[in-house]
């Protein structure tokens, strides 16, 4: 005959929650730690950084280019080539410049716009200006 098993027995019932707090009084600190619950930030590497910042290069770039080329857009047909240069740098960056969204979305936007300002001028020129110029 086999031994009863030993979970069957009722004298040894074991009890696996604490017991509870005493009216008016606080838990031991070691009753309340259940798991690690502290967030702990993650710490870049001198070398993590300067990665990361290196890669910016191409997006800050088309910002510039982008504003200059927005700026020579507003007087006159001059920031064409730039705005260009601004597109161009924006989108090789956009592959390349992941966590730099921003700055090369603003180049990009600013030399579309730079662009539309060239393209707005040389509307202006050829229907405005030369009839007038030519005399007829």
């Amino acid at each position: 005959m086999t031994p009863p098993h030993r979970d069957s027995d009722t004298s040894a019932h074991l009890d696996h929650t604490r017991a509870p707090a005493p009216p008016g009084s606080q838990l031991d600190w070691e009753s309340t730690v259940t798991a690690p619950t502290e967030f702990v930030p993650y710490t870049y590497t001198e070398a993590e950084v300067a990665r990361i910042t290196s890669r910016r290069r191409l997006s800050v770039a088309s910002v510039i280019c982008g504003l200059f080329g927005l700026a020579l857009g507003v007087i006159g047909v001059f920031g064409l080539p730039i705005a260009l240069i601004a597109i161009t740098l924006a989108l090789i960056a956009r592959t390349t410049e992941n966590r730099a969204r921003t700055l090369w979305r603003s180049g990009l936007v600013s030399g579309l716009v730079g662009v539309l300002l060239a393209a707005g001028w040389v509307v202006y020129i050829s229907q405005t200006l030369l009839p007038l110029l030519s005399g007829t």
